[in-house]
Formats: structure tokens, C-alpha cells, sequence
């Protein structure tokens, strides 16, 4: 089944982005996108298959390529409880889809304000989000492979592993992971062997 969207996007955000100077320049069933010289707004779904609705974001600038911010993105710099509920919002029918777009309108108006006249300091500290997120994510990641390879490593008394698997990350590990790594450098052996 495919949901009518073109239309009903265009119903609730040419108003928000005529306030703005934006002005639509494509509209599709998966896609109404809105610009002026300096930014875009991007309303998205996943028309007939995943079912997302996602608003974009973004800066034209010639020297850069167009990158795209997400609303919960923005709505998470600042500070809104609904980030989480917006982001990958999934809508099947029409009549949710309307709801929908009315509240992401809404919320657009209401926070991505500055983005939307092209203020180079929003969209500077919403990157720099998008990084920390990015590099907390990433550190999560280390942390559970390093985890697994030690708890491995530490069954096996294989001391050397354990110390190599959580040094690099001993900064951020519990204080139980951090007796374990000074327990495993005092037993483990010498890369030479025995002395």
C-alpha cells in the first residue's frame, strides 16, 4: 500500500518554508524538498516500504557538499524529549501521516528556526553533536569487543591478551576491568618468554 504524501507534506510545510524564503523544488512521493540560495529542508518517506518519515536539514555552500542534518538531530542539541520519538518515525497509513507531518511541522518551526535562515553557528554546533555522538558510539564499540576478547583471554589465564585487548581503552573501563588490566600486567609474561 502506498501512502499519499506528496500532497499532504506540501500541506504542512509550504507554509514553514515560504516563512523562510524556501520554495519547493521537487515533490514526490517519497520526497517534498524546499530551498533558497543558502539552505534546504528535505521532508522524507519511505513510501511502501519501511514506512519512515524523517525532515533533513541542511547548508548550501559551494565549497562544502550538502550535508544534511536530521530534525531529531537537532531536536537532541536542544534538549527536546521528543527527539527520540521522532527519529525513524514510521507512519503506514494516511490518516497517522497527517498527525505526523502536522507535529514535525511544528516542531521544525519551533527549533530549527535559526537553520532555516541559514545560521552557520547552528549547523556548526549540530555537526560537532553529530561528531561526539559519532565518537561515543564508536567508544561503546571498542569497549564491547575489548570486553569480549578479555573475558576470552582471561578464562583462558592468558594474561598478555587481556592486557592487550583493554590497555588502549584504560581510561574508560570500570574499576573492575581496571584491576583486572594492572592484575593481568603483573602475571603475564614477557613477549620474550620467561626470563
Amino acid at each position: 500500500m502506498v501512502v499519499p504524501f506528496a500532497s499532504e507534506a506540501r500541506r504542512h510545510f509550504d507554509a514553514v518554508a515560504q516563512q523562510f524564503g524556501l520554495s519547493c523544488v521537487a515533490s514526490t512521493e517519497r520526497e517534498v524538498r524546499y530551498e533558497n540560495d543558502g539552505v534546504f529542508l528535505i521532508v522524507n518517506f519511505d513510501n511502501g516500504r519501511s514506512y519512515e518519515l524523517g525532515i533533513e536539514v541542511g547548508g548550501k555552500r559551494r565549497a562544502k557538499p550538502e550535508r544534511p542534518f536530521s530534525l531529531a538531530e537537532v531536536l537532541r542539541l536542544r534538549g527536546v524529549a521528543d527527539a527520540t520519538a521522532i527519529d525513524g518515525i514510521m507512519v503506514s497509513d494516511a490518516a497517522r501521516l497527517q498527525d505526523a507531518l502536522m507535529r514535525l511541522a511544528a516542531l521544525t518551526l519551533q527549533h530549527a528556526s535559526d537553520f532555516l535562515m541559514g545560521n552557520d553557528f547552528s549547523f556548526a554546533q549540530v555537526a560537532r553533536l553529530r561528531e561526539k555522538e559519532s565518537d561515543a558510539y564508536a567508544l561503546e564499540r571498542d569497549l564491547r569487543v575489548a570486553r569480549a576478547r578479555s573475558e576470552v583471554a582471561w578464562t583462558d589465564r592468558d594474561y598478555q591478551a587481556v592486557v592487550k585487548a583493554l590497555d588502549p581503552l584504560e581510561q574508560h573501563l570500570s574499576p573492575a576491568e581496571k584491576k583486572r588490566l594492572k592484575y593481568s600486567r603483573m602475571k603475564r609474561v614477557p613477549e620474550n618468554g620467561p626470563e
